[in-house]
Formats: C-alpha cells, structure tokens, sequence
C-alpha cells in the first residue's frame, strides 16, 4: 500500500501555519490545541489512529566552548518529499512509507556539503508513552543514517513534546533540546542544540470506521478461545467487514485474515454448504479452467440441490465470485446482497491449480424468498 500525499487546501495549509507558529514562536492564533486530561489513561485517546507525515526539519548546532577550538557545526536535515504514516495504536507506533531528505552542513556560518538519502519500505513498531504533552518514543520516527556531523544526536530514544489542533486534524510534535557536557562526553562549555518539528494530519477515514471496535471485540473473543473455529470465522468476517467499509491502507487486515487461514476447516476436494438447516454436500464436482477463470459446479447425491459459479485465477480476497447460483430444494438463490452483513465470498487460493474458498450470508430466490448460508467451503483443484 502506497499513498501519494495529496496537496492541502488553502484553508488547512493558513491554520496549519498559524499553528506552527504558535508552537514555535508563541504568536497567538484562534485555533489553539485544546488541552485535555488524560492522567487517568496510559495514552491520549486523541493521538490513537492513523497520521500522515507533512513535513519535518531537525537542526543540530555544535557550538564549542572557551578551551574548544573546533568550529561552529551546523547540521540541517528536512524532508524532499514524503509516503510516510505513523499509527498510533494503543500499545504502540507503528511507522510506514518512504521519505527523502535533505542533509545540509555549514561550518562557521558557511554551506559546506547538500547530500540527499532515501529511506524506502520503511516498516517498524516501537513502543511509546505519553505524560500530559510529553511523548516518549524507544526509537525516532525519522531514521537519519548519514555521515554528516551531529547526525548521531538524530538516533535512538527521545522525547517529544507534542500538540494537536482543536479540530483533531494536525499533530505537531516537537523536540527542543540543549545538550552539554554534563549530559555526554564533551568539552567543559561546549554545547550541542538540538531542535525537531514534524508536522502530521490524520486520516479519518480509516480510524473514524465504527466497524474497528466490533473487529477489536471479536479479537478479544478468539484470543480468548483460539481453538474455536466459530470464534475464529467470526473474527476473520469482523475484519473483512471493516476492511470493506473502512479499507486496508497499510495491507495489515489481510495479513491477519492469511494467518488465519481456513480457520481448521477446509479439507481437500470439499463443495459443501449449510443452508438454512440443511447440511448439503455437493458430491459431483466439475471444475473448469478457461480463459484464466475457474469455474465450479456442483450437485448433491441427494435431494434437488446443485451450486455453480466463476472466480479469476490468481485474484484473492473478498467478492470476487462471479455469476453464483445455488439451487436449494429445487429453487434457485442468488446473492443479491453483496456487501457488508450480507452475502460474502472471500477467495483464499486460486493459483497453481488449487482453489480454496469460503462463503456465507443471504441470498434471495426471483420471488423474494430469502435463504442463510453458513460455512460454505471449496477446496478442489482445478
């Protein structure tokens, strides 16, 4: 997943400015961070979610003392351009993306080297803590690996202070520290200036999803219980349901969904359903392959029911059938609810001649009539 940052509009980039400002120059502006108690909780709930770098600029300034004959070494580091997110959960960051920065050097006031690095794929997990507006990260969020002086000042744990604006759009975190001898190993009055702003808006289409906290209940649940294969379906529906309202940006439902896999349930050369109450087997199998799509049919041994639909090869995920029809005691069903709580058919496997699949939920006959599937399986070959 790689999202390209879109431009701000005028309105967001005036109160993102003015905000900035106020945290860096203390120049009044209406829209000030709201401040808000949180001393009862291990996190700020309003930093929880899913935030999109804008910008960031560190300075790092070594100034020598009396007896230092060294010059004065200025180090500037910002960002070129930037598909990099932070993801605030409740446990911990998670940071993801890319981001190209610049490394500018003066020494005595006078521009020495410009070099530029590229960090790509970036894909961590640190913890974190928050205190009032103290934020305490294990590792930086920005990975400055360069042989540039005073970079090394750039790396390891660190502390930041941290504001988000009142509308909840933009978190500015900040870091503003003087260094000396008495807290590393330099020369007696010589210091080291250390300053770092981030800038970050939120993305609230993903972390706005009320379907999040039925996923996270259903967690709870099979955590609880991970040998229940009910528990285990319930939890891999709850986050298909939400990855199909609320999307997937960073592919880490997915991921979750493929470890849970069939949840103990499939076995090989397997068409079954139940329907309603009826368990149905559907023992005669024919399946096709043309066209780079499969095609399943299916009949039961007994009673007036058969099955047949189409799935692409080599496509994975949810909905992708194609033309799905079940006939049930002589009816024919079809899903005509595709979606979120309704029909679902979610392809785990159709490459290398295996194909392995689930499904469940309503579907309708041409008259109306409405039918619950249940722990519908495939897994045949092709």
């Amino acid at each position: 997943m790689k999202k390209k940052i879109a431009f701000l509009q005028m309105k967001k980039i005036a109160t993102l400015c003015c905000c900035l400002l106020v945290l860096l120059s203390s120049i009044s502006c209406d829209n000030e961070p709201v401040d808000f108690d949180i001393s009862t909780l291990s996190f700020n709930p309003r930093i929880l979610g899913q935030w999109q770098l804008v910008e960031f600029n560190s300075e790092v300034s070594y100034i020598p003392g009396d007896q230092d004959q060294s010059s004065v070494t200025e180090t500037r580091v910002f960002n070129i351009a930037t598909d990099l997110y932070v993801i605030f959960d409740d446990d911990n960051l998670k940071i993801r993306g890319d981001y190209t920065y610049n490394v500018r050097v003066k020494v005595d006031g006078i521009e020495q080297t410009s070099n530029f690095y590229t960090n790509s794929d970036v894909d961590e997990i640190y913890d974190y803590t928050v205190d009032n507006n103290q934020l305490s990260i294990e590792e930086p969020f920005f990975d400055i690996t360069t042989q540039e002086p005073n970079t090394i000042h750039l790396l390891g744990g660190q502390s930041h202070s941290y504001e988000i604006s009142e509308n909840g759009e933009t978190l500015f975190i900040i870091q503003d520290e003087v260094l000396t001898s008495s807290d590393i190993s330099l020369p007696n009055g010589t210091t080291i200036v250390k300053r770092t702003t981030s800038v970050w808006t939120k993305d609230f289409t993903i972390f706005s999803c009320a379907l999040r906290d039925a996923t996270r209940e259903a967690e709870i649940a099979y955590n609880a219980s991970n040998q229940d294969i009910q528990l285990c379906l319930d939890y891999r529906r709850a986050l298909e349901d939400q990855i199909l309202q609320c999307g997937d940006p960073d592919g880490s439902l997915n991921d979750i969904i493929n470890q849970l896999g069939n949840c103990g349930l499939l076995s090989a050369d397997v068409l079954r359903v139940t329907a309603g109450l009826q368990n149905i087997d559907f023992a005669n199998k024919t399946i096709s392959y043309s066209n780079e799509v499969i095609s399943v049919y299916g009949a039961s041994l007994f009673g007036n029911h058969s099955i047949s639909f189409e799935v692409p090869e080599y496509v994975t995920g949810i909905d992708t059938f194609i033309n799905f029809v079940i006939k049930v005691d002589g009816v024919d069903y079809f899903p005509s609810y595709p979606g979120v709580n309704n029909f679902r058919f979610n392809t785990l496997i159709s490459s290398n001649f295996s194909f392995n699949a689930v499904f469940e939920g309503t579907v309708a006959s041409a008259q109306g009539d409405e039918l619950t599937l249940s722990v519908g399986i495939v897994d045949v070959n092709y």
